[in-house]
């Protein structure tokens, strides 16, 4: 029982979902234990990552009980992993004495060889570490770099190393700029036009170009037949890693996307869907929709930038088609992109003559659910409009996502009432039940005080803003499907 939840906790701390992973770690009853080096351990790393969201004297407070934690794990079972973050806690409250002598200790340990069984990598970002506590950042950047070289594609282990360091850095009022070397490579969002050219072999050729460029370890976009295909084939055969986030179910794109430009884009498609590390789709609808495919790319780039700060990477963009891109909704997305400081390369690549077929428009929008009339109407208040109050919880909608979040936030603060959002594509012109009962089950595991949202309204949120943030919160099983739930937070 203890080291399964304690993997899980472990996974969830080192993907960034703190509150997900001390939920957990407490409702387990594992909090609880005392004699465990592990447990411990986990129980000094939660607790730090808690310190380091706080402030004042709840951070001071935070941070002592994680070096307690850490130094009890050591004292059940000597090792170096325990130590070295007891050391750099000491730093973080201002005993840097204490963090050098400790840091010290942990090398003579290394070179002694009395230490815990452990990969080479943490060995040696352990020692890169304690030289950086030491003060001697040569030696760490040497170490550190011996260490990615002992596991060149340990990309959470690199990421939770370069976190770690980047925060002493700064500590230590030093430059960090030289990390940058060493991070994971880049995530990619990519999307063009699916309508190529005549010159099909001169359109590859731009784009292998431009990944050879940017060298990206992992891609998220959709498969439609064109430039997205080519790009996905041409990520995949550089090692590269494949997310495919599709605006519609799979038959249904396959046949609006793919199938109506000829049977070697199907082959081609169906390929890259056996080799993509993960596939997500959009509403169960009918059709290839413009909504659908706002909702998609917004959830790919999302997702994009989610990935690469879990990896403590860097994250770009590649367009293939016109420099101006036709499509109103993609301007928008990209200067939401853009407005985060994140580049986009840009393939002036023109259209074929071929017409597609007009498809859908359908609609996105917002959608809260809240369990008190005094909330709904602040919410009305802010911007939002009562869609259904024939039973609890209210529904009301929101155009734009990111004001519903912000009048959310507010809302669930002054009234204590817990409020959940689902971002959607629907037909206006239809009834859309299905889309309150939904919102209205997110509402009924959100926290009081607290703003659940929707995977869909997350990755959303992620790209549209940085002002506020999201963590994992697990599933609910309901009659839809299970759901994928996050907590709002503010960065």
């Amino acid at each position: 029982m203890i080291p399964s939840t304690l993997r899980t906790v472990q996974h969830l701390a080192r993907t960034g979902d703190t509150e997900q992973a001390w939920r957990l770690f407490e409702s387990s009853g594992i909090a609880q234990v005392v004699d465990n080096a592990d447990v411990l351990s986990v129980k000094g790393r939660l607790t730090k990552d808690r310190a380091l969201k706080a402030l004042g004297e709840e951070r001071a407070t935070l941070f002592g009980e994680a070096r307690s934690a850490y130094l009890s794990a050591a004292a059940l079972r000597p090792a170096t992993y325990p130590l070295i973050n007891a050391a750099t806690i000491a730093l973080f409250a201002g005993h840097r004495a204490e963090a050098e002598q400790t840091a010290g200790q942990i090398l003579e340990m290394l070179e002694s060889g009395a230490h815990e069984p452990e990969t080479d990598y943490w060995l040696k970002a352990t020692r890169a570490e304690a030289y950086l506590l030491q003060g001697r950042v040569d030696d760490a950047r040497e170490a550190l770099a011996q260490a990615i070289r002992a596991a060149p594609s340990a990309w959470e282990d690199h990421a939770s190393t370069l976190r770690q360091f980047r925060l002493i850095l700064d500590w230590l009022k030093a430059p960090s700029d030289w990390l940058d070397a060493l991070r994971p490579p880049p995530s990619l969002h990519f999307s063009g036009i699916i309508h190529l050219p005549s010159d099909r072999d001169g359109v590859e050729r731009e784009i292998e170009a431009s990944l050879a460029e940017l060298a990206p370890g992992f891609g998220f976009g959709a498969l439609a037949a064109g430039a997205d295909i080519i790009t996905a084939e041409t990520l995949v055969r550089a090692g590269g890693e494949l997310h495919i986030v599709l605006p519609a179910p799979i038959d249904v794109f396959r046949r609006d996307s793919v199938g109506v430009f000829g049977s070697p884009w199907i082959a081609r498609f169906d390929r890259l869907l056996d080799e993509a590390a993960t596939v997500e789709v959009g509403p169960d609808i009918d059709d290839v929709s413009e909504a659908g495919i706002f909702l998609a790319d917004q959830m790919a780039m999302g997702l994009a930038i989610r990935h690469a700060r879990i990896l403590e990477t860097r994250t770009c963009a590649l367009r293939v088609g016109t420099v101006t891109s036709d499509r109103n909704a993609a301007r928008q997305l990209d200067a939401a992109w853009e407005a985060q400081g994140l580049p986009i390369h840009r393939l002036d690549i023109s259209r074929s003559t071929t017409n597609r077929d007009t498809i859908p428009a359908l609609a996105n929008s917002a959608f809260l659910a809240v369990t008190s009339q005094a909330a709904a109407d602040a919410l009305v208040g802010a911007g939002g409009v009562i869609v259904d109050q024939r039973e609890q919880p209210i529904v009301v909608r929101f155009l734009d996502p990111v004001n519903a979040v912000r009048a959310a936030w507010d809302v669930a603060a002054d009234h204590n009432v817990a409020i959940a959002i689902d971002y959607v594509v629907f037909d206006p012109s239809s009834a859309y039940q299905d889309h309150h009962d939904r919102i209205r089950l997110i509402a009924r595991a959100a926290p009081s005080g607290r703003v659940l949202l929707s995977r869909a309204m997350a990755l959303v949120l992620t790209l549209q803003t940085s002002e506020f943030g999201n963590e994992n919160f697990g599933e609910i099983a309901t009659a839809h499907g299970d759901i994928a739930l996050h907590i709002l937070t503010m960065r």
